[in-house]
């Protein structure tokens, strides 16, 4: 049946990361705390992270859902400092 419809998965691309990585988050999880989330597992230190989804920086403090990521999204993590060359 695949995933729970309150859930989806989406892939994740991080600067200097060779590879990108999938996670499965609830729709309702905040974009700043699943950006922190993946912060962690690319080993990059906590800081202010976010998700770019084509060319719109998600707002940290909207939820997933609100931002309109959907299940299959790929999003690539971003400082929402500015921090993150490119």
């Amino acid at each position: 049946m695949g995933p729970e419809k309150n859930q989806i998965t989406v892939t994740v691309h991080a600067p200097r990361a060779l590879e990108p990585k999938t996670f499965t988050w609830e729709k309702t999880k905040k974009v700043g705390d699943a950006a922190e989330e993946a912060a962690l597992a690319f080993g990059y230190q906590p800081g202010s992270p976010t998700f770019q989804k084509g060319q719109q920086i998600l707002d940290r403090n909207k939820t997933l859902v609100a931002e309109k990521v959907v299940d299959g999204d790929v999003l690539e993590l971003v400082d929402a400092g500015g921090g993150v060359g490119g």
